[in-house]
């Protein structure tokens, strides 16, 4: 995949008012909704590009189309809208499966299933959200900001869920066991995050275990507002399965206040953040942000209409510059190799970020080994992983605050201004690096490892 290559794959025109939210499910399905009421289901079929499927426009809703999300096996797509209503459709088929009416009635904003499948959640004006389990039952109805809440996500692992409001406040929950712990306030909170609100966020699927504790866990979270800036923040979190009496140097043993540039974040024993990064990243409100699923890239849109594409060091790669009006929403497929945009030109592009593809390619195999390594990252021992550039490492070196970095990468985090830990953002007192010679081998012996299994794959074949 090269960012530097990117083209326009195709246009899609059958929405009639402002695209508002895409999801991909896989790389071949790709949902959209819209202001018109509609959700659009498209497939990919060789020859063609996304072509809208027989059943589709989904047709259930009175006002907007505020949010669209497939579920994580890809049976359910959930569809929320400001008449109050979440509807789940049957994706094989079209047909409605359920109505989810918001307590109060109040306009939903944001939906999204748990990762786990376990859960959805739906967040409305009044700064409330609603849980809801498996079976569609109510499990919980929390206020949870003062403000409309525009936009939520949740950890890979199901187990924090973020959700952020039109002030610019960020509120983070441990969520562990589908939701069996007490929401009435939040285990870690970000005051003005984003001065006059947070527009989105997005987890990198990506977890990294502290090195000095052993079992604390390090997520990192970007979010995006109107202030036109996009903000990489590290989360620390020691799940409820571990000892929390054991001491961690990230998360305090009592609550603590403390600053963050205009932010105040709250931190409990439970779970601290910091900001590790602020970029300027537009010229108007950035209006969606999301991590590629390996964690190696991240995108973001903007109502000054262009879409930009940024590596883990803030630095961007490249500006896309298609549509006519606001860009509102992005969604990336399961490979990387296909962003689709929705705009208020009311128009979706599909873009190839590999320079590769074309309507007639076939999109949803696996191309390669390497390929099929950076799709199935959790597979890959996480101490292998590079937590600046989050790809498997080729010069593994210790900095002083314990975390084993990409040489290249860590050199060029320290090039930028003194010596921060990009995990912790603490000062470090030297920029000295060490080499990890014990993981470089053991990562050579896995890369030879895998060498030996594709090639009895391919003498079985």
């Amino acid at each position: 995949m090269s960012a530097a290559k990117t083209t326009i794959l195709q246009k899609l025109t059958a929405h009639t008012s402002d695209v508002t939210s895409l999801d991909f499910y896989g790389n071949a399905l790709l949902v959209t909704g819209s202001s018109d009421k509609t959700v659009r289901v498209w497939r990919w079929v060789a020859g063609s590009g996304y072509r809208e499927e027989p059943f589709s426009p989904l047709l259930g809703h009175r006002y907007g189309v505020t949010s669209v999300r497939v579920s994580p096996k890809g049976a359910v797509l959930a569809s929320a809208s400001v008449d109050g209503t979440v509807i789940l459709w049957n994706l094989s088929n079209g047909q409605i499966s359920n109505v989810i009416n918001q307590e109060g009635g109040e306009a939903i904003r944001a939906c999204i299933f748990s990762p786990n499948g376990s859960t959805i959640v739906s967040s409305d004006d009044s700064g409330s959200i609603c849980i809801w389990g498996q079976d569609k039952s109510l499990k919980g109805h929390v206020k949870v900001h003062d403000e409309a809440v525009h936009t939520m996500a949740f950890s890979s692992d199901s187990d924090i869920l973020l959700t952020a409001c039109t002030l610019g406040n960020v509120r983070l929950y441990a969520v562990e066991n589908d939701f069996a712990g007490d929401l009435s306030s939040a285990d870690c909170s970000i005051d003005a995050a984003h001065d006059m609100g947070v527009l989105s966020a997005d987890f990198c699927k990506i977890v990294h275990t502290d090195p000095t504790d052993k079992c604390s866990l390090i997520y990192t979270v970007a979010t995006c507002g109107t202030d036109h800036y996009i903000k990489i923040w590290r989360i620390y979190f020691m799940p409820n399965n571990i000892d929390r009496s054991r001491r961690s140097r990230l998360i305090p043993t009592s609550p603590q206040e403390h600053f963050a540039g205009q932010s105040t974040i709250y931190s409990t024993e439970v779970m601290n953040a910091s900001c590790v990064q602020t970029i300027s990243a537009h010229g108007s409100s950035v209006t969606c942000v999301r991590f590629n699923p390996t964690g190696t890239l991240l995108f973001s849109c903007s109502l000054d209409k262009t879409i930009k594409i940024w590596n883990q060091q803030g630095t961007c790669l490249k500006t896309l510059s298609e549509h006519l009006r606001y860009v509102n929403c992005l969604a990336i497929n399961s490979d990387s190799t296909v962003i689709a945009s929705g705009s208020n030109d009311r128009t979706i592009v599909v873009w190839d970020l590999s320079s590769r593809l074309s309507v007639g390619s076939h999109i949803t195999g696996i191309r390669s080994l390497l390929f099929s390594l950076a799709v199935k990252t959790s597979e890959i021992p996480l101490e292998f992983i590079c937590p600046i550039t989050h790809e498997l490492m080729k010069d593994p070196v210790y900095a002083e605050d314990g975390f084993t970095y990409e040489r290249s990468a860590i050199r060029e985090w320290f090039s930028r201004e003194k010596a921060v830990s990009p995990m912790t953002n603490l000062e470090l007192s030297t920029d000295e690096l060490l080499e990890n010679g014990k993981l470089k081998q053991q990562i050579e012996d896995y890369m030879r490892s895998l060498d030996v299994e594709s090639g009895a794959g391919m003498n079985n074949s």
